[in-house]
């Protein structure tokens, strides 16, 4: 069970088309059981822009404590303990959110859309790393200062929201109500998941 180059390319396309609300773009996802299964493998596609992201979080750590003392710079010097339980997050994350919507799929009237709806999720994490991703290089080459990065991320946190949003509605087919319940569930289970590990290994 691998990902092709073809299935990448054809599913990142499909994925920007849902970001424009196109509902005919579902037919290019292979929306079988061995595709939805097989979309999770996409986390792997994931690591090398998430690798660069934590390099980024890191230099602004280290950029942001430098200036209170040095046993702060000493403390995030090191990072093998964050770059560990950033990564463990990134699974939890990965797999909590599909257990706890398929849970819910049933009262949540999820249940015959709840396979597409995971698998362009899946798959647009892909084309959701692009913005940030681009700013960060930006940054990490000296192109750009920290303040400017960390101004342009909301506009773009406000644009992943939305476009989880896009998703519910176009893959689920869910009412505006609980499209904005998925995201908002979505945004808080990513955030309890990252502070609970974040406690533990820092």
């Amino acid at each position: 069970m691998v990902l092709g180059t073809q299935e990448i390319r054809q599913s990142c396309i499909a994925s920007w088309r849902i970001m424009r609300g196109e509902t005919e773009a579902l037919q290019q996802f292979d929306l079988s059981a061995d595709g939805f299964w097989r979309s999770f493998l996409v986390i792997f596609l994931l690591l090398p822009f998430y690798l660069l992201s934590l390099i980024a979080e890191h230099a602004l750590m280290v950029e942001h404590f430098t200036t209170q003392g040095q046993e702060s710079t000493e403390m995030v010097a090191g990072g093998f303990q964050l770059y560990f339980g950033k990564f463990l997050s990134l699974f939890v994350d990965w797999i909590t959110f599909p257990i706890v919507v398929g849970l819910l799929a049933g009262s949540l009237g999820l249940k015959r859309n709840y396979g597409p709806y995971i698998i362009v999720r899946n798959w647009s994490t892909l084309i959701i790393l692009l913005p940030q991703t681009l700013l960060y290089l930006l940054y990490m080459a000296g192109l750009i200062p920290s303040e400017l990065l960390i101004m342009l991320t909301f506009p773009i946190i406000g644009w992943v929201l939305w476009y989880r949003f896009q998703i519910a509605r176009v893959a689920g087919d869910c009412s505006f109500s609980i499209s904005i319940g998925l995201v908002v569930l979505d945004l808080v289970l990513s955030i309890l998941i990252s502070a609970s590990l974040d406690r533990l290994f820092t």
